[in-house]
């Protein structure tokens, strides 16, 4: 008896006596095979058909604010409209044109109808002259009849009768051509002495116009160099002269002519050499002032003064001519200083005299600048 290590077979090792069947496969009822008519191909027919009648109706204008040719329809009238307006107005131009020009036939046949008149005039002088002309042959062909047979006295007493009324005839004739040129001469004359006149007008006009703004021009430029030079202290005699040469007469102008050569000293050099002479004339009186009151001047300064009451001083003069010259006014200055004792006068002799011709030029330059103003308004 031999021994093995398998394991003992079971039941469910054995073979299997079985046959095999196939399952049997379900069919889909969801997936049944279309019936019925096609719907989804009527449904579009009928959409199709729908759009159709909507287009149709569209375009004979039963859809109310649907019109496809609306815009075209409208340009077209805007430009019939412009087209009748432009023929309108055509119209109207040709109408006046057509009345400007009858007007110019009607002025045309005037001129020719003046014209036609003249001719006939000429013609029936001209005839009247041959006719005088005729009938001085004939009598001079029947004076010399007369003479070659001896006529008798009838004929020779009518003959001066005949020659009597042509001679009036020709003089009247003469006397109305005489006349007549006579009216052309003197028309020609009186409208001759008028363009002369009037030339002479518009000449003389253009050259006092021509002058004026000349001298205008000038007179500026010379003011204008006067300023300057006086604005530094200098002298202007040539801008003086182009200045009298451009305004010739005026009396403003003359009045500069003192001063034009001199070289005037400006405010500022009159305001610093002002406080020097007031001192030194303030020295002056106080040396020789009454009660010998030089010394106190010496000794205290100018803190002490001696006067009489409510009467007015040198000093009070002089501080209220320093005074008015920082405020500008210049002829007060000058009379401040005028009213200060005549013994002190002569310390501001030569600056009275600068003030004085600084106080003429700058009123005088103001005036010719005021007059230029008033000349240049219209």
């Amino acid at each position: 008896m031999t021994s093995s290590s398998l394991p003992p077979e079971t039941g469910d090792d054995l073979p299997i006596d079985a046959e095999f069947e196939p399952a049997e496969i379900k069919s889909d009822p969801e997936k049944g095979t279309p019936s019925g008519p096609g719907w989804i191909a009527f449904g579009g027919l009928g959409l199709f058909t729908l759009v159709g009648f909507a287009l149709a109706a569209g375009s004979v204008g039963f859809i109310p604010g649907f019109q496809p040719g609306a815009s075209k329809t409208a340009a077209l009238e805007t430009r019939l409209d412009a087209v009748s307006a432009t023929h309108a107005s055509s119209a109207e131009q040709a109408v006046s044109q057509g009345a400007e020009i009858a007007a110019l036939k009607g002025r045309a046949d005037s001129l020719r109808a003046d014209r036609t008149r003249t001719v006939t005039d000429m013609r029936a002088m001209r005839d009247e002259v041959d006719s005088i002309q005729a009938d001085i042959a004939a009598l001079q062909r029947a004076r010399v009849a007369s003479l070659a047979e001896g006529a008798g006295s009838q004929n020779d007493a009518a003959a001066p009768a005949g020659v009597a009324a042509l001679d009036a005839r020709i003089s009247a004739v003469e006397d109305a051509l005489v006349s007549q040129l006579d009216g052309y001469n003197l028309a020609l004359d009186l409208l001759k002495t008028r363009l002369d006149a009037l030339e002479e007008k518009a000449g003389a006009e253009s050259l006092t116009a021509t002058s004026a703004t000349n001298n205008r021009t000038e007179a500026a430029l010379a003011l204008s160099a006067i300023e300057a030079a006086a604005r530094r202290g200098r002298p202007f005699l040539s801008a003086y002269q182009r200045l009298n040469t451009a305004m010739p007469g005026n009396g403003a102008v003359r009045s500069l002519s003192s001063v034009s050569s001199k070289a005037v000293p400006t405010r500022a050099d009159l305001t610093a050499t002002l406080p020097p002479l007031i001192d030194a004339a303030l020295d002056q009186e106080a040396r020789t002032g009454a009660g010998g009151s030089g010394w106190m001047r010496d000794l205290f300064g100018d803190g002490i003064q001696v006067r009489r009451k409510d009467a007015v001083s040198t000093r009070d003069h002089l501080d209220l001519a320093t005074s008015a010259l920082d405020a500008g006014e210049m002829a007060e200055t000058i009379e401040h200083i005028r009213a200060i004792d005549t013994d002190l006068q002569p310390v501001f002799t030569d600056w009275l005299q600068n003030a004085e011709d600084r106080h003429l030029l700058e009123e005088t330059l103001e005036a010719l600048r005021l007059t230029m103003i008033a000349e240049e308004r219209p």
